[in-house]
């Protein structure tokens, strides 16, 4: 699969709309299997950065819990808050990972 980009983003409600704001692709996301589903299939790619919505990840099957647990390198897949709340420190968390990664940095104003 060849990605148009290396950053995707997999939320909901304000966390993707906060997340298209910087520019990056988002995929709206409902339930967890299909977040689940869909990571499988981004892990696979040329991705290098996946932006997940914090909510599912309490509500991933242990399978892929320990899928992920084993996850090392290549994509980056990092939980994001859901934004409902204004925090600080989220931003400066994303981009402490996101831009050594990419290059670049994402701003939430």
């Amino acid at each position: 699969m060849t990605m148009a980009s290396k950053v995707v983003a997999l939320a909901n409600g304000q966390a993707a709309l906060q997340v298209g704001l910087t520019g990056v692709p988002v995929e709206e996301v409902y339930d967890v299997e299909t977040v689940e589903n869909r990571l499988m299939e981004l892990m696979g790619s040329d991705a290098e950065v996946l932006i997940v919505n914090e909510e599912f990840r309490s509500q991933f099957s242990e399978w892929f819990q320990g899928r992920l647990a084993r996850h090392s390198g290549l994509p980056l897949i990092i939980f994001c808050p859901s934004f409902e709340e204004e925090d600080a420190g989220t931003l400066a968390y994303i981009n402490a990972i996101v831009k050594p990664a990419v290059g670049f940095e994402i701003r939430l104003d």
